[in-house]
């Protein structure tokens, strides 16, 4: 069984899903950030790639698994859902079909605009948003402050690595600090940055707790110093 944790904010709880996924109870509302849908085909015609192109549907079946188990009734996706602007002219029709089965009377898919996808696809249901504000979250593709409330954002795909008696384990990750959480990457062939990186303690300097989602299990640490998470 999949882990979760709740996770007690100024704003309200929200639930943290080891499916690099999370969930706002009071405004049933589903999060996912950097899903980078069609990296793979940009990858394999761009970057002569030999992965297979199959990112795409594991990566909605993944969503469409969440929606069910949460039954939410709008699912955000905090920016870079597309992995660049041309990802429409490869997405396949049964691909956008799966989308638009998601977005329906009972679930409303919202698309935060990202840096790789200023533009979302026409064929593709859903609302488009600069950025959402929820019963005190602001959802947002890249940090913003929000004095009163908890910015929720996506953009850095935060990865941690911890060390135990067996081993390091490195793994996606919640960066967790008082007023904001770094969603993980939800998209089946994006990488991480480590939080320990100089350009994300530019932006989350004041990080209290790591999350990392590891074999549907959830591990939540204090961070405190680059030699413990890194």
């Amino acid at each position: 069984m999949t882990e979760r944790q709740t996770l007690k904010t100024r704003a309200g709880d929200i639930i943290l899903d080891a499916r690099k996924a999370a969930f706002l109870p009071s405004s049933q509302t589903l999060l996912v950030a950097d899903m980078h849908l069609e990296k793979g085909s940009y990858l394999r015609e761009v970057g002569r790639s030999v992965l297979p192109a199959f990112d795409t549907q594991d990566t909605i079946a993944r969503l469409r698994d969440l929606a069910d188990a949460y039954n939410p009734a709008r699912i955000i996706a905090l920016g870079d859902s597309f992995h660049d602007i041309h990802a429409d002219q490869r997405l396949s029709p049964e691909a956008s079909s799966q989308l638009r089965a998601i977005h329906s009377e009972n679930c409303k898919l919202i698309w935060i605009l990202g840096n790789h996808d200023p533009d979302i696809p026409s064929a593709v249901s859903g609302e488009r948003q600069d950025h959402v504000e929820i019963d005190g979250f602001l959802l947002t593709h890249h940090p913003h402050d929000h004095a009163a409330g908890i910015n929720i954002c996506g953009h850095y795909h935060p990865k941690a690595k911890i060390g135990s008696r067996a081993g390091s384990v490195t793994a996606p990750c919640f960066a967790i600090s008082e007023d904001r959480i770094i969603m993980p990457s939800f998209g089946t062939f994006t990488g991480g940055l480590y939080v320990s990186d100089p350009a994300f303690v530019d932006v989350m300097p004041d990080l209290g707790a790591v999350s990392l989602t590891y074999h549907d299990r959830l591990f939540t640490i204090r961070y405190e110093t680059q030699e413990q998470t890194y």
